[in-house]
């Protein structure tokens, strides 16, 4: 496998290459020749023209582009060029596939694809995919990409972008243009490897929150209110024509199976919601984050070594535009080690494409960094690499961006842990009782409500326990109110035991306390109380004190109130009382 990477600004300079010895001779050792144009022009006559000539050359090859955010050419970020990016394939074959996303709905079109590209091919090493996010909704259609195809093969790319605002990109296979879909280039034979890697380098930058309301691309409601307002409330960006480029630095953060995901906004609608690339699902909790750029740079240079004990013939590089937003001036500080390993190339995108074990994923604020060589090809093994080091400044007073922003990002990163957690220790003793540490009235009171509004909605049932010890009063005045106090608090440590996980104790008052238990009828609550009425009545309390309570249960009847509920648990707990205490009495 021989690389080769030119920049053009018009054909006449794509032409000179062509005609060279060096690429002639290089045709003719090929079995295959495939083509990379990432372009900053989005014009469809720009791509056909370059299809077009290297088609005369090249008649077999496959010839792929799209537009970018930005272009990577030996390592570096080039800005409104073309770059292309020649890989002579000795053994391996390769086919080129494009579907419209106009055909159908994205998660059948995935489907029928990933099928059609395995019944087309054999022996598949690898699939490489450029398509549009901006245009269609990729990650659906990843989806059924993913549920189909059989094979654990490598699957890696990129979603083309735009210069301009209205973000309409392109991309093109073998003459075919669309502002809507996706292509895939397949290799395959057993010659030619494939080598991922991908990082990320986002941490998070502010508290955690849920998203609340979602339609589709659309979260309409992050913690309940607006999502717009969130990123308006923490960062002042505006929601004008500007919002994107704004947003850009500071995605959602959130972990799935382990794994921490970026979510880049795209815009924002008359409601309020913010659009993304990838599907947030309700219930998801999420974060804004910011990157840190010397983590980003770290992490490069991790993965460049992992790379250079590959010892690859061509990389390619698939790096979010946030990544160049935030890293400005130093973003080839990132990109430009991978050149001294083998010849590289990519672009700036919109959404990567990453595939983990059988799932094929678009990640957001990434870099995907992908290895190929052929078993046997031109590149000369060295007997020993040198581990490549992080870039060293020659000025140590310039391009410390960097490092400003990581101390700050770690500034407000612990800010806003030391605040969490005293809100979180404020909160606690907001809803607990101080010296039991039961949960008090005014939070037993809060989660009734919001069991009397499930189960109205859903038609569900729920109960609660009232219970009272008897004759404590007699218990603090013969033994003092301490001791009392070291009674309570064992009660409370054996209810806690006794009832589940999803049940609420709350201390009601003195020495009466309610237990409220969600899809729990009357008589599976008196089933529990009348068993937590026999362990209260055998347990030895402090100084070997024994101690009984009385029981009132009742269910929730649709339609009362929390006071009517309330009334008819505590006329049952008087009627125990009534009936000479240490019993259960069911209203």
């Amino acid at each position: 496998m021989i690389s080769k990477i030119i920049t053009i600004n018009t054909i006449e300079m794509l032409n000179e290459y062509v005609l060279t010895e060096e690429c002639k001779n290089h045709l003719n050792c090929s079995a295959s020749v495939f083509v990379q144009v990432f372009s900053a022009v989005r014009d469809p006559c720009w791509m056909m023209a370059i299809e077009s000539t290297l088609r005369e050359s090249m008649p077999g090859g496959v010839i792929v582009g799209a537009t970018t955010m930005g272009e990577i050419a030996v390592g570096r970020l080039l800005i409104n060029t073309t770059v292309i990016s020649f890989a002579f394939l000795e053994k391996t074959k390769i086919m080129g596939f494009l579907v419209n996303g106009d055909d159908g709905n994205e998660i059948d079109l995935g489907t029928n694809f990933a099928k059609k590209i395995e019944r087309s091919c054999r022996g598949i090493a690898g699939i490489m995919l450029l398509a549009t996010p901006f245009t269609m909704d990729v990650s659906v259609f990843l989806n059924g990409f993913s549920a189909a195809r059989s094979g654990r093969y490598p699957v890696f790319g990129g979603g083309a972008g735009d210069y301009e605002a209205e973000q309409e990109p392109l991309i093109a296979l073998n003459g075919k243009c669309t502002s809507k879909g996706v292509l895939a280039v397949v290799f395959m034979g057993n010659d030619i490897q494939i080598d991922m890697h991908t990082y990320l380098g986002w941490q998070p930058l502010s508290k955690e929150m849920v998203i609340t309301e979602t339609d589709g691309l659309w979260v309409k409601k992050i913690d309940d209110e607006p999502a717009y307002e969130v990123f308006h409330r923490y960062l002042d960006i505006q929601n004008d024509e500007d919002f994107f480029l704004n947003v850009l630095e500071f995605p959602l953060l959130l972990k799935r199976n382990g794994i921490l995901y970026a979510k880049v906004p795209m815009r924002v609608n008359e409601e309020k919601a913010i659009k993304f690339i990838a599907e947030l699902k309700e219930g998801e909790k999420v974060c804004i984050g910011y990157g840190n750029p010397s983590v980003m740079i770290e992490k490069a240079n991790d993965i460049q070594n992992r790379i250079q004990a590959f010892k690859p013939e061509a990389i390619f590089l698939y790096s979010c535009i946030c990544r160049r937003y935030l890293l400005q001036s130093e973003v080839d500080l990132e990109t430009r080690p991978f050149e001294s390993i083998a010849p590289t190339s990519g672009f700036y995108t919109y959404g990567e494409i990453y595939s983990q074990g059988h799932y094929v994923m678009l990640l957001n604020a990434t870099m995907v960094a992908v290895s190929m060589k052929e078993r046997n090809g031109n590149k000369l093994i060295k007997k020993q690499e040198k581990r490549i080091e992080k870039p060293k400044l020659l000025d140590p007073f310039s391009s410390q961006h960097s490092q400003i922003i990581s101390r700050l990002v770690n500034f407000i990163r612990v800010v806003t842990e030391e605040l969490e957690q005293a809100n979180a220790e404020a909160r606690r003793l907001a809803e607990r009782d101080y010296l039991t540490q039961a949960y008090n009235r005014m939070k037993a009171h809060a989660f009734i409500k919001n069991e009397i509004e499930r189960c109205d909605r859903y038609d569900h049932v729920f109960s609660i326990i009232m219970l009272d010890m008897d004759f404590f009063k007699k218990v603090n005045d013969t033994f003092g109110h301490n001791l009392g106090d070291e009674i309570l608090i064992h009660l409370v440590n054996l209810l806690s035991r006794e009832i589940r996980t999803v049940d609420m104790l709350s201390r009601w008052g003195g020495e009466e306390f309610l237990i409220i238990m969600p899809k729990t009828d009357s008589d599976g609550a008196k089933i529990t109380a009348e068993r937590i009425r026999i362990v209260v009545e055998q347990t030895q309390f402090t100084r070997g004190l024994t101690q009984t309570c009385s029981f009132g249960v009742t269910a929730y009847k649709k339609g009362e109130s929390i006071e009517s509920m309330i009334d008819r648990v505590d006329n049952a707990l008087y009627e125990a009382k009534l009936r000479g205490r240490n019993c259960v009495v069911t209203k």
